[in-house]
């Protein structure tokens, strides 16, 4: 059933991408992985990753910023190639700075275990965002690599990213029709639905299976309302600090033009009306703007 007036039911399945769902379908799951960065990668043929290992995520760098906007997953393939799938649950306005360290970081890294610079393996970075980064021109689904610039060739390709833009991505179910459709959409759609795509992928329609609410234990769903409510509590801490700012700076621009009036003469209650500002603070600001005895 499509996402079409679902606004007075119980929701089925849990979103993908709260931090503990995300990891129930992508670290538990090799097989789902693998099919999810196939798909979206569009790999083909024997660039197709087989298998897949999960390494540890210590190996990436974090910020405080990070560690509560972004859910990631680490693995590598047969050949040794390193991948990252993450989620980007907030905006942040470093984003590209982040990512490219984020990139760096890790293929530096790899030096620690391999020592000689040909061993090292190429890193390729999958962003899910929640919001739209690039001009309404790019696709949903973009790839990015170094390029020569005069004759588009790739040499320096070592670190490669590819971001999913979900607001982008305007498909309706009965649109879809490659299995990166549907996994786009189970990633923006997936607590909209009632039923599961019934011509989705064994894979796919595995990971809706994975977050029907009533196959989690209590404390897998403790977990999983833990991890939302302190996605929320961090994204109403930058609300409430984007509102203060602008509060303060309308405050501070304020008493800019109430100087600037003191400094004309102007009657104070004419002051206080037009800025609004407290007659304690006008008082306070004639104070210093009056000139000193030593003047």
């Amino acid at each position: 059933m499509s996402t079409d007036d679902n606004s007075r039911f119980e929701p089925r399945f849990f979103d993908p991408r709260n931090d503990v769902a995300f990891k129930k379908v992508f670290v538990d799951h090799v097989d789902l992985t693998k099919s999810f960065l196939n798909s979206t990668l569009r790999l083909e043929g024997e660039k197709k990753i087989k298998t897949v290992e999960f390494l540890p995520t210590e190996q990436l760098p974090r910020t405080s910023e990070s560690k509560k906007s972004i859910l990631d997953v680490l693995c590598t393939n047969e050949r040794g190639f390193k991948y990252i799938i993450e989620v980007q649950n907030k905006y942040m306005q470093n984003y590209m700075q982040r990512i490219q360290y984020y990139m760096s970081h890790l293929y530096a890294n790899q030096l620690k275990e391999a020592g000689k610079y040909l061993h090292l393996k190429p890193v390729t970075l999958l962003s899910v965002l929640n919001h739209s980064i690039f001009p309404s021109q790019i696709n949903y689904l973009s790839f990015h690599e170094n390029i020569e610039k005069e004759s588009q060739q790739s040499y320096l390709n070592d670190m490669s990213y590819a971001f999913i833009e979900l607001p982008k991505f305007n498909k309706k179910e009965e649109e879809l029709e490659t299995e990166e459709d549907y996994w786009i959409f189970m990633m923006k759609e997936a607590t909209h639905m009632r039923e599961i795509p019934k011509d989705a992928p064994e894979e796919v329609k595995k990971a809706y299976e994975i977050l029907e609410k009533h196959t989690w234990t209590r404390d897998e769903l403790f977990e999983y309302e833990k991890s939302k409510i302190a996605l929320m509590d961090d994204m109403d801490a930058i609300i409430t600090a984007k509102e203060e700012g602008k509060e303060e700076g309308r405050e501070e621009g304020r008493e800019e033009i109430a100087r600037k009036m003191i400094k004309d003469k102007m009657d104070i209650e004419k002051i206080i009306k037009f800025t609004e500002l407290p007659r304690e603070k006008i008082e306070r600001l004639i104070q210093e703007e009056e000139p000193s005895e030593d003047e």
